[in-house]
Formats: structure tokens, sequence, C-alpha cells
């Protein structure tokens, strides 16, 4: 009896451990799902500084995530999102779909930079429409790494995602006075994946990142006031299709 008490107590302490295991885990385990999923849909790097998730208050942070520039362009990350702040369902996480109440990102940044043949933020923006394409015309996304055992893979439901405050820059180098900065128009999505039973995450990454390029690309329409006549300067100074590219974005 008591060789069997003893083997219970080992048995129950191994999966008490395994459990504290997962639990101190899982904020690495979120860190490494955004990078591995976002930079399959952008085509670029994209980083994670921390994570923190708390699931007894439903509660979670993310902070300095950040995707890269294509190849062509400054070593500076093209997108630097500020403090995302998280609010769960706990009532879902043993779920499937789990359901995040809603989710912020405060104070975006974003570095429009103009090359020959267009932006950087047009290069991602291909990179997540041909991501979409490669899903079929059913637009059901692979996730990035099968799990490891055949168990339903995990979706999402997002009732709010905002994204507010940001700021884009225009940088177009060796062009005097072309520079500046717009606000980027605060984007809102709602119901993400609600009507399909749930979304990988891949799809939140496509349908986020495309949201956020094309909020960048409409603010950069705004540099033609901003910055007056540098279009022809950039015509003049620089020949070919990156004139073109800087004159045709400031509409001069």
């Amino acid at each position: 009896m008591r060789k069997l008490l003893i083997g219970a107590g080992v048995l129950v302490t191994l999966i008490v451990g395994a459990a504290v295991f997962l639990l101190s885990s899982l904020d690495t385990i979120v860190k490494k799902v955004i990078e591995d999923v976002g930079s399959q849909v952008t085509g670029v790097k994209v980083s994670v500084g921390d994570v923190k998730i708390s699931l007894s208050e439903g509660k979670g942070s993310i902070s300095g995530l950040t995707v890269a520039n294509p190849p062509g362009f400054s070593s500076d990350p093209a997108i630097r999102l500020g403090e995302i702040a998280l609010a769960l369902d706990t009532g879902s996480l043993g779920k499937n779909p789990v359901v995040v109440k809603e989710v912020t990102v405060a104070s975006p940044f974003v570095a429009y930079e103009m090359a020959a043949g267009g932006s950087n933020i047009d290069a991602i923006q291909k990179n997540v429409k041909a991501f979409t394409a490669k899903q079929g015309a059913g637009g059901k996304a692979e996730p990035a790494k099968k799990p490891a055992k055949d168990d339903e893979e995990k979706k999402l439901v997002i009732e709010r995602l905002a994204i507010t405050g940001g700021q884009v820059k225009l940088a177009a180098g060796g062009i005097p006075g072309a520079q500046g900065t717009a606000k980027l128009a605060d984007i809102v999505l709602t119901n993400i994946g609600k009507d399909s039973g749930g979304a990988s995450s891949a799809q939140v990454a496509q349908k986020v990142m495309d949201s956020l390029v094309s909020g960048a690309l409409k603010s950069a329409t705004s540099f033609g006031n901003l910055l007056g006549g540098v279009g022809d300067k950039a015509k003049a100074l620089v020949p070919g299709d990156a004139g073109n590219a800087v004159k045709g974005l400031l509409g001069k």
C-alpha cells in the first residue's frame, strides 16, 4: 500500500510539474507563434520583445513587436507596434474557438520608404496578397506548423481589435525635403472569425497586417500636401522609376 501511495504521489507531482511548466511556457509559446505566423504572412522577419499572459486574470500584453523591411530598404523596421493589450474570455480557454474580447494596439509607427519600383509598404502588401493567394479560393490558411498530434487546430474569435494613435513617416533617401509625418487613421476590426466558427492564427495575422498596410498606404496620400513640390525635385534629382514613384506618391 505504501508503495502504491508513493507511486501515486510521484505521478501527481509529475502532472502538477508538467502543468506548471506549460503555464510558465505559455508566454514563450505565444511569442513564437506570433513570430512564425507573422513572418509567414508578411514575407519578412517579425520579432516580438516580450509577451505576458495571465490566464487567471484573462489579460495579456505584447511589447516590442516589429516588422522588418523587405530587401532593398533600410535596416530599420518598416513597422513598430506599441504596447498591445489583450482581454480574454477565460470561459473559452478550454474550448475551440478561443474568444478574445479585445485587442488594443497603441501608437504604431510605420516607416514609409521609397525606392526604385515602389515602397517598402507596397512590397509587404504584395507579400500579404501572395500569401492569401496560396490559401486557395476558399481562403483557408494553413497553420504555420502542423500540430505534433492530430488534434484540432485552435481557432480564434476576436470581438474587437483597435489600432490607434499611429503615425506614418515618409523617407526617400537622397531627395532634399522628402520627409514628413502623417497620422495613421485609427483601425477598428470587429468579430474576426465569428461567422466562420473561428479564424486560424495565420488568418488573423493576415487580416490585421492587410488592414495596417492598407491604412499606411492611405495615410501616405497626405504627403502631397505636407511636402509641396518635392515631387518635382524627386523627378529632377532621381531619374527613372524612383523619381516617378515619389512624384506619383505625392500627387505632383
